[in-house]
């Protein structure tokens, strides 16, 4: 899809009424994706998922409000279906029990969660299964999703990268979750912006180039077969996430590996995707940082496997 298609998303009209103006109406369901993404991660992690996991629940959630308006459907009950069905897509199956208790402990915090035996309990399970129902058929049953997290390893490690290399574009990938990139762009393409980003937060912090080498004799990102056009367009996106400052980060161009004092500023920050290495608890930020798609929701790249030292 395109990112006019999904901003002129189902939702539209219904979000436009509610808050007089397309603009208005298009900012707010940039920030229910958002929060509702926060949840998942959140929930995701409290049951211990892997990150694949994880990431799997949240573009299913994409691809639903791609096609379905919130005013029919509550966001916070297709996420935790989401969740949900992706875990048994991605053979990391949890209970059903386990996902509603833990999904209502981070949604009303201040609530003591359902009793397995009450009513309401009841209730919100059948409510689950019934959503899982509109979920396959809006999906059309294609469940297969592939990550930028494959991609990502095996470059870094044909460069050879370094241990931060990945890391940082790690973390890039998982905040980029938030947006719909997963939705407009192959997963090759969302690997080379983040790679990018994570070379230009590295120059600033080493004070000096990350150089990426060459592919071929031609450009670094023709590795991951992907035009410069592509790659802004995606980098600029992940950038709308952070606070912004006087210039973007990909103000200098794609083949630079530096980075001005401005753009440091847009990366480095308290919500900076490249903080430390994952903790077992979810860092209180607007974007969570944690481990990759393996069997341990909180290993790193590194302890994953597939990139090298440098």
């Amino acid at each position: 899809m395109t990112r006019e298609q999904l901003a002129n998303s189902p939702s539209l009209p219904f979000l436009t009424e509610k808050h007089g103006s397309a603009e208005k109406a298009r900012e707010e369901e940039v920030r229910r994706r958002r929060d509702t993404c926060g949840f998942l991660c959140e929930t995701g992690q409290k049951l211990r998922m892997p990150q694949l996991t994880i990431a799997t629940a949240i573009v299913f959630y994409h691809r639903f409000f791609a096609h379905k308006s919130y005013e029919a459907y509550d966001e916070y009950n297709v996420a935790t279906t989401c969740l949900f069905l992706g875990s048994k897509v991605e053979e990391t199956p949890k209970k059903l029990k386990d996902v509603i208790i833990e999904s209502a402990k981070i949604k009303e915090p201040a609530k003591p969660p359902p009793d397995a035996d009450s009513r309401d309990f009841h209730v919100e399970k059948e409510r689950i299964l019934i959503c899982e129902r509109v979920l396959l058929q809006t999906l059309a049953f294609d469940l297969s999703v592939e990550h930028a997290y494959r991609p990502l390893l095996a470059y870094v490690k044909s460069i050879k990268g370094t241990r931060d290399l990945a890391q940082v574009a790690w973390n890039f990938i998982n905040d980029s979750l938030r947006t719909t990139i997963c939705l407009q762009y192959a997963p090759r393409c969302v690997s080379a912006a983040c790679v990018f980003l994570a070379a230009k937060y590295l120059s600033e912090k080493q004070k000096k180039a990350y150089a990426l080498p060459p592919y071929n004799g031609g450009k670094w990102y023709e590795a991951f077969q992907v035009t410069e056009e592509v790659l802004k367009d995606v980098s600029d996106q992940i950038m709308e996430l952070y606070p912004k400052q006087d210039e973007s980060a990909t103000s200098n161009g794609t083949d630079s590996a530096t980075l001005s004092g401005a753009d440091a500023g847009a990366l480095i920050s308290r919500a900076s995707p490249a903080a430390a290495v994952p903790k077992a608890q979810p860092p209180r930020r607007p974007f969570l940082v944690f481990g990759g798609p393996s069997s341990d929701a909180h290993r790193t790249p590194a302890q994953h496997g597939g990139c090298g030292s440098g």
